[in-house]
C-alpha cells in the first residue's frame, strides 16, 4: 500500500509517519495495523523544512520525500501521478492563528487553493467512470449513475477553530461560525472536501481536532511557547519570567498520539462520503492550568508577566467538545495524560534550546 503525507515533517505529520511504520512493534504507537501488509510512505515537504522530528523519531530514511508547494498546482500534479498513492492523509496547512491574522492571503492559498490542488490532481490522475448523466449529484452517498473506479481515499484535518464559541459541547453537526481567517479558510477546505465527495465520489473522511500538544508540537502555539521558554530558562540556570497572553481562555488539549490514531482509524474506516469526526480529551483546561503544570515541571525560579501582543483580535473562552461519534463508530477515545504529554513537550525543547 501506498501511503501519501502532505506535510510529512510536521508536527502530526511525523508522528503518524511513526505511528504507521512501527504499528505492532513499539506500544508508544497506540496503533495496530494488519500483518504482513506492505506499506510505503511517501511524503511532501518544502524546500527549507525542519527535518528533526524524523529524524529524532528514526524514520527519516524509511520515507520517499517530494518537493513541493500546494499553492503550485503543477507539482502537486506531478506528485501524485508519480506516485499513484492508495492512501492520502492531507496534513500540511498553515495552522497557526495569529499567523492567520497577520497574513490571511498566505493562508487562504495553503489551505484552500493547496486543497483545491490536490482534489484537481486526483481527477486528473485516476481512472473514473463518468455518468452519462451529467446531473451533479446531491447525496453524498455513492450511486450507480456516477461511481469512482480508483480513487485514493484522502482524509482532510480540519480543525475546532472552524466552529468558533459555543457555550454548550461541540460536535460534528454543531453550526460552523468560525470567528478567525484561521478557522474560516479550514472551514472553506471542510466544505471543499465534502462537495469533492459529493460530486466526483472521490472517498473523503475529515477530521476536526481539538488542540493537539505533545512531543514536537510547535513553539508558536500557547503549549509549546511555554514549554520552550522554561526550557530556556532552565538552560540560562539563573531563573527568569514567562511572557503570556490570555490566561483565562479554555481549551481541550489532547495529546498527538491520539490525535494520529483517530487520523488512522478514520482513514481504515468504512466511512469516506464526506464523513466528520471530532477528537479531543473529555475535559477542557485553562491556559492558566497549562502554565502552572510546566512552571511545576521545572526546577528553576519562574515568575510570569502579560504580554499584550500575545492576545488574540477575538477570542473564546471554552471550547469543549463531544467525542461519542469517534467512540461509537471508531472505537476512539483519547488515552494519553495531559501532564504526560507535556511532561513529553517539555522534554522536547530541553533537547532543542
Amino acid at each position: 500500500m501506498k501511503i501519501l503525507i502532505t506535510g510529512v515533517p510536521g508536527f502530526a505529520a511525523s508522528q503518524l509517519a511513526y505511528s504507521i511504520l512501527v504499528a505492532n512493534e513499539n506500544s508508544e504507537s497506540l496503533m495496530i495495523r494488519p500483518k504482513n501488509e506492505d506499506i510505503e510512505i511517501h511524503g511532501t515537504k518544502r524546500v527549507r523544512t525542519d527535518m528533526y522530528r524524523l529524524e529524532k523519531l528514526g524514520i527519516a530514511d524509511q520515507i520517499k520525500y517530494h518537493l513541493i508547494e500546494l499553492t503550485d498546482s503543477v507539482s502537486v500534479y506531478n506528485v501524485i501521478k508519480e506516485v499513484m498513492p492508495d492512501q492520502i492523509y492531507h496534513l500540511a496547512a498553515q495552522d497557526y492563528v495569529k499567523s492567520s491574522w497577520d497574513s490571511p492571503h498566505e493562508t487562504f492559498r495553503t489551505n484552500v487553493e493547496g486543497t483545491i490542488n490536490l482534489f484537481m490532481a486526483i481527477r486528473q490522475c485516476y481512472p473514473r467512470r463518468i455518468s452519462s448523466d451529467p446531473i451533479l449529484i446531491n447525496n453524498l452517498r455513492a450511486t450507480d449513475q456516477y461511481q469512482v473506479l480508483e480513487y485514493p481515499k484522502v482524509l482532510v484535518t480540519s480543525t475546532s477553530e472552524s466552529y468558533g464559541y459555543h457555550k454548550e459541547r461541540i460536535h460534528e453537526n454543531t453550526e460552523q461560525k468560525p470567528i478567525n481567517p484561521y478557522g474560516i479558510s479550514k472551514l472553506c477546505q471542510d466544505s471543499l472536501s465534502r462537495l469533492y465527495a459529493c460530486a466526483y465520489n472521490i472517498p473523503v473522511v475529515i477530521t476536526r481536532s481539538f488542540n493537539v500538544t505533545g512531543w514536537g508540537r510547535n513553539d508558536p502555539f500557547v503549549d509549546s511557547d511555554f514549554a520552550r521558554q522554561v526550557a530556556t530558562i532552565e538552560k540560562n540556570g539563573k531563573g527568569g519570567i514567562i511572557s503570556h497572553g490570555n490566561l483565562e481562555a479554555k481549551r481541550t488539549f489532547f495529546d498527538v498520539k491520539d490525535a494520529v490514531r483517530g487520523y488512522y482509524l478514520a482513514m481504515n474506516s468504512e466511512y469516506n462520503k464526506g464523513d466528520v469526526f471530532c477528537f479531543g480529551a473529555e475535559e477542557s483546561t485553562s491556559i492558566q492550568q497549562l502554565l502552572n503544570y510546566l512552571t511545576l515541571m521545572s526546577t528553576s525560579k519562574i515568575t510570569t508577566k502579560v504580554d499584550k501582543s500575545r492576545f488574540r483580535p477575538i477570542d473564546t473562552d471554552d471550547m469543549r467538545g463531544d467525542f461519542s461519534k469517534a467512540e461509537r463508530l471508531l472505537g476512539w477515545k483519547a488515552q494519553v495524560p495531559l501532564e504526560q504529554s507535556l511532561k513529553e513537550l517539555l522534554n522536547y525543547w530541553r533537547e532543542r534550546v
